[in-house]
């Protein structure tokens, strides 16, 4: 059986930077996109974290792509999948808007189509 790679070429998921603090990641994609799935696996959280997932279209003015403006929390340790449909942009990033405790890893691959 084929690997997912192999049916969907050129749509091999992304791996963008690790986070250890507040910040964002590079930007990946560089191509339009309607509908987009982070996989984040936070390692070593304290209390939680909070993350924006952000898109743009010229990559350089980015903004939340949660309708209703909401970070997204997280609070225990784990492999998370979001999923967003319907936002055509050309680039995509998370940032990681706080850190509550601990000394948390947050590792980010993306996929678009």
């Amino acid at each position: 059986m084929p690997s997912a790679d192999e049916l969907l070429p050129g749509y091999t998921p992304i791996t963008l930077d690790t986070l250890t603090a507040a910040g964002v990641t590079e930007s990946g994609l560089g191509y339009s996109a309607t509908a987009l799935t982070y996989q984040v696996t936070v390692s070593s959280i304290g209390t939680n974290v909070v993350l924006r997932f952000e898109g743009s279209l010229d990559g350089t003015n980015y903004f939340n792509l949660d309708q209703s403006n909401t970070d997204t929390t997280i609070t225990a340790n784990g492999t998370y999948g979001f999923c967003l449909n319907g936002c055509p942009i050309n680039y995509a990033r998370l940032r990681v808007v706080s850190i509550s405790g601990g000394t948390p890893s947050i590792a980010t691959k993306l996929r678009g189509i």
